[in-house]
């Protein structure tokens, strides 16, 4: 069943020159329920601000976002979904206060969305330590005395503690070391399945994001680059930027996509174009995609991509 319909979403912003840019351009994707979907680029590529319009941190500019059936953008909406979509944070420390316990940071929600004794609260606070693989005697310790992983942890048993029906991951992993990453991945696995919770995972590691997500959405500029609808044509992913992120991961399975990354060109990006707006650093690009977008096109079934020449 879909759970949630991203339909031509754009997010406008205005420069210090007043001069206006779109930091999301008429994104379209659905999430069905159940199901994790990667949102995969770098930096400034869009894909954490449209991870705020879903949840409603971020107003949306124009287009829609419907989840369960209902339109997300009118303000009436967003109380009564604020439980259902909720957040986990790159940076947990940031994240959490600092001057409360493990306890409180994870009892917050309960206390505000549910109706429940201190000694319920308590018991589901304990039994959601336990989820995370959080000892419960570690509930009155402060942030500064858990790890990074664990703090992240925590954060996920505070997302959980709300009962959400959809929760946007934006970048979990990247401030945690690589053995750490490996286990937050294997725990928001177990429990996506012993849950079934449905994820927008958001990330710059197209490897992370193959290892959790059943479907991938590659951005660039605020628009789409690449989309599979099936995790297993992942290796069949060919768009000239998705392929540079594959090659910039030493892992073996990346490196199979490896190209001579020194010959592709990197030129001057701040430059506007009317064309597809990683024309400046494609090795392929010619004078149509200087002058025309390309539109995001069915290659097969459930593969998508914006290219002129592919």
């Amino acid at each position: 069943m879909e759970l949630l319909n991203v339909h031509n979403v754009k997010k406008e912003y205005k420069n210090r020159n007043n001069s206006k840019f779109l930091a999301v351009d008429g994104v379209s994707f659905s999430v069905e329920e159940g199901k994790c979907i990667g949102l995969v680029g770098e930096s400034g590529c869009g894909k954490s601000t449209l991870g705020k319009m879903i949840v409603g941190l971020e107003e949306i500019t124009e287009g829609n976002i419907i989840f369960q059936g209902e339109q997300i953008k009118q303000k009436k909406y967003k109380n009564k979904f604020k439980r259902e979509l909720q957040m986990a944070f790159q940076d947990s420390f940031d994240a959490v206060n600092r001057r409360n316990t493990a306890c409180q940071i994870i009892s917050e929600p309960l206390t505000n969305y549910y109706n429940i004794s201190k000694k319920e609260i308590e018991e589901k606070v304990d039994d959601l330590l336990e989820k995370v693989g959080i000892c419960s005697s570690e509930r009155d310790k402060y942030p500064y005395q858990f790890s990074g992983g664990q703090l992240q942890r925590i954060c996920i048993a505070r997302t959980l503690a709300a009962n959400p029906k959809l929760v946007v991951l934006d970048e979990p992993l990247s401030s945690l070391d690589v053995s750490v990453q490996a286990q937050i991945l294997n725990l928001l696995s177990d429990l996506k399945r012993d849950l079934n919770l449905t994820y927008i995972l958001i990330s710059h590691d197209l490897e992370a994001v193959y290892y959790l997500s059943d479907s991938i959405i590659v951005m660039y500029g605020g628009k789409i680059m690449e989309q599979i609808d099936n995790i297993e044509d992942f290796h069949n992913m060919n768009h000239p930027y998705t392929r540079r992120l594959l090659a910039s991961s030493p892992s073996y399975k990346s490196r199979l996509y490896n190209e001579n990354i020194e010959d592709l060109r990197i030129e001057n990006t701040d430059n506007k174009t009317n064309g597809c707006p990683y024309f400046a650093r494609c090795i392929l690009s010619s004078d149509e995609c200087e002058d025309i977008c390309p539109p995001l096109r069915e290659i097969k079934k459930g593969h998508k991509i914006a290219c002129h020449v592919l």
